[in-house]
This record gives structure tokens, C-alpha cells and sequence, in this order.
């Protein structure tokens, strides 16, 4: 019998995601330099490092990744921080070259029996952003928070609240919100009707996508709370409305408590829920003690956290997948300071966390009440620079942080055991099967 179309899609059935009437569980890696990477040519293109990556990926279990369909430039020039070349050079302007290279890397991921989750825009300025709406509706520079100095190799810059403030604009501030969202809905369709020029497929035909998501970490200042529902709601009818087949995700960490969490996916039109997890950032980790004191805190306090969200999913009976989660290489004795981004630094903890992170989210799964995890993120064969330098290096950091900071390499054989051996521990009793 021949496949129905419908079952090439990996749809959403209650708190489960399926895929050709069985559980589909994500193995997933964040791969946010994909369409650069796949680009034909220019600073940027790198497709036989791609055909790598994906292939090693693939041996690793990994059946989704997590990309970028957006990235916007400036009109005061290059920025700092920031990658390049970028798809939308301004308002509904393209760079075909960049549009090409993501239809490239639509098209070979088949090969590898890889989907994708697809995100159209970010919150953070290192693809320009949500910011950088705001900076064109305005003809304002952007207040960019505290960033990664590649030349001084140190977090340099800006105020947070600032930055926040400045950047909850793109959905919260009347005097240029219908501007803004026209370009980024226009976006939305731009993306979700192309046709691939390798394919010759729409994207919403396409069922190498898993699933559109609106914005990478969306956030949401006191006070927010209300616009930032009714954008959710309106940009996901949207992407409903142009294609029926395809899941759709906000993209929140979901970091702040059941009523954020309600906020960012109570739309009828989100249906599959997201939730980030980062131990250092939020303040649980500490990368320069060797002991396990904060590494312990951590993982229970990721416990927590996947246990919250699994219930909070299950309250709106919608699957949930830990879209990112990430922990730095060992950070102390003679891999101390800058030495802890190197490759050469031990992953210990790392490789601990990780193993504690698959086996909480397995558990879940179990009992249907997670659909998998994606880890931040995907090195691959690149490696950081030797020296200070402002060009990319197209390591899984992006631009904003230092190079080496989270990712994962070819090289961590037993970090990429650790995730291969996610497939086992998450497998599915064939009486779950619809």
C-alpha cells in the first residue's frame, strides 16, 4: 500500500508526536548554521563540511535539527556579533545565494533520515532579530546587550533591561507594531511558500520539516504578558492558515513559571509545546568547580524543570520537546579561563549532565509525557580560532559567544555515545503505537 501523504508528516496526537502511526521521539541537534553553511559558495559555504556533519549526526541517532530560516542585516552597516551573509538584507529583501543554501540543506537531509524544526526569526541579535524589526521601523541602533569581544576574548557591552526593553517593541509597541509585524508576516510567507530549487517542493509540502517555530526565545517583560498571547495566537494562525501540514512551536524556553509557560502555548494554533534548559546562564552551574556541588544542583534542578514542563504540556494536552540544553567544556585546573573553550578541555561534567538530561526526559517519555530533546549545540569538524579574530568560525556558538563555549565536536565520542544511546533508553513498547 502506498504511503499517504499525511503520514509523512510528523503530527501531533495528544501529548505524543507521530510519524507513520507510530511515536515519533526528536533525538535532536541545534544546527543554527545550517543554511550558511549550505550555501553554494561565499565566506560562509561549507557544503562538504555539511554532508559530515549530517552523516556523523546520523550515526549519533539524530533524526532532527534545529535551524534557522531567518537572519536580518543592518542599515548602518555590518554589526558586531552578528552572522553574515544574512538572508533578509531589509524589509522583504533577499539574498537568493542564502535562500539557495537552505533549500540545499532541506534537500539532503532525507539522506540522513533527519527532519527539521525551523525557526523564523530570534529573539537575540546574533541573526539581527527581532531587534533588528524594531531598528528598521525606528532607523534606530540597536542597544545590544552584553556580548562576546572576539578581539579582547572577554563578555563586553550593554545593559539587559535595555535591550529587553528596546526589543519587546517588535510585538508590544503600537506605534510601530502594524509596520514591523507586516514584514515579519510577510516573512512567514515568504518562507513557508517557497518553493526549494533543489526539490522543486513548497516548504509546506515538504515533510522534512517537522515544524515551524516563531521565534527562537521569545521574551516577555512584566507587563507583556497580553501582547506577547495575541502575537503568538495571530503569527500561528497565520502559518495554520498557509500550511495545514506542519507543526507549529513558539520556541519559549518556558523558564518562567505555568502561567508564562500557559501564555506561550495556550494558542489553539501552537501544537507542540517548547522548553530550553541552561544551568549556567540561569545561575545553578558553576564552570570553575571541579567538584560536583553545582553540577548535582543542576541536574536536580533540571529535573524539576522537565517534570514541570511535562505537566504543564499535559494540561493542554500537547507533546514537548527540550528544544535546547547545553553545559561548557570543564572549566578549571589547566583548562582554566579561555583554555576551557578549547577542544581539548575534558567534558566530565558535561557528559555527566547530558547523561542525567536523556535519562529524566526518557522517563517522560515512557510515559508519554515528553516527546524528546535536541542538545546545544552541533560543532562538527570546526573548530575555534587559534588567535583573536572577528571572522566566524561556524562553530556550534553563535557569533555572540566565544567560540567553543557549548559545542559539541566529531571528536566527543563519548558525548555522542551518550546521545546515540538516547534511541535505547527513550525506545517506545510497540503497544504505544497508534
Amino acid at each position: 500500500m502506498a504511503q499517504s501523504a499525511a503520514s509523512r508528516f510528523v503530527t501531533a496526537q495528544d501529548t505524543r508526536l507521530v510519524l507513520d502511526q507510530h511515536t515519533f521521539v526528536v533525538n535532536g541537534a541545534n544546527y543554527w548554521q545550517a543554511m550558511n553553511l549550505g550555501m553554494a559558495s561565499g565566506p560562509s559555504g561549507n557544503r562538504a563540511r555539511v554532508l559530515q556533519d549530517l552523516s556523523e549526526l546520523s550515526r549519533a541517532g539524530i533524526n532532527m535539527v534545529r535551524i534557522l530560516a531567518s537572519s536580518e542585516g543592518s542599515q548602518f552597516g555590518k554589526q558586531p556579533d552578528r552572522m553574515y551573509p544574512v538572508l533578509m538584507t531589509a524589509p522583504e529583501q533577499y539574498d537568493e545565494d542564502v535562500f539557495a543554501g537552505l533549500d540545499w540543506i532541506l534537500a539532503q537531509l532525507p539522506r540522513f533520515g533527519i527532519k527539521a524544526t525551523v525557526s523564523l526569526n530570534n529573539y537575540w541579535t546574533w541573526s539581527g532579530g527581532a531587534a533588528q524589526y524594531v531598528s528598521w521601523a525606528t532607523n534606530s541602533q540597536i542597544p545590544y546587550p552584553k556580548q562576546w569581544d572576539h578581539l579582547r576574548q572577554a563578555f563586553t557591552g550593554g545593559d539587559y533591561n535595555e535591550f529587553l526593553a528596546y526589543t519587546n517593541r517588535f510585538y508590544a509597541d503600537k506605534s510601530i507594531y502594524n509596520m514591523t509585524q507586516h514584514w515579519f508576516r510577510q516573512h512567514i510567507r515568504r518562507v513557508v511558500h517557497r518553493i526549494n530549487t533543489v526539490t522543486h517542493t513548497r516548504y509546506c509540502d515538504d515533510p522534512t520539516i517537522m515544524a515551524w517555530e516563531l521565534m527562537n526565545e521569545p521574551q516577555v517583560i512584566e507587563g507583556g504578558e497580553s501582547q506577547m498571547e495575541q502575537w503568538i495566537n495571530d503569527s500561528a494562525l497565520l502559518i495554520q492558515q498557509l500550511d495545514p501540514n506542519h507543526l507549529i512551536t513558539s520556541g519559549a524556553e518556558s523558564k518562567n513559571g505555568r502561567e508564562w509557560h500557559r501564555i506561550m502555548h495556550a494558542s489553539p494554533y501552537i501544537s507542540l509545546a517548547s522548553c530550553h534548559f541552561w544551568p549556567l546562564n540561569w545561575g545553578y552551574y558553576n564552570a570553575t568547580d571541579p567538584t560536583r556541588a553545582s553540577l548535582d544542583f543542576s541536574i536536580s534542578k533540571m529535573h524539576e524543570f522537565v517534570k514541570d514542563n511535562a505537566q504543564w504540556a499535559s494540561s493542554l494536552n500537547k507533546p514537548t520537546v527540550l528544544f535546547e540544553f547545553g553545559m561548557m567544556r570543564d572549566n578549571w585546573g589547566e583548562h582554566s579561563g579561555l583554555l576551557g573553550y578549547s577542544p581539548d578541555a575534558p567534558v566530565t561534567h558535561r557528559n555527566a549532565f547530558y547523561q542525567a538530561v536523556y535519562e529524566a526526559v526518557a522517563e517522560m517519555v515512557q510515559k508519554q509525557q515528553f516527546s524528546g530533546a535536541a542538545f546545544w549545540a552541533y560543532s562538527g569538524t570546526a573548530r575555534p580560532p587559534l588567535k583573536p579574530t572577528l571572522q566566524i568560525s561556524w562553530t556550534g556558538d553563535p557569533p555572540h559567544e566565544p567560540p567553543g563555549w557549548n559545542s559539541v565536536y566529531d571528536q566527543d565520542k563519548q558525548t555522542l555515545d551518550i546521545i546515540r544511546n538516547f534511541a535505547v533508553l527513550s525506545r517506545q513498547d510497540p503497544t504505544t503505537s497508534t
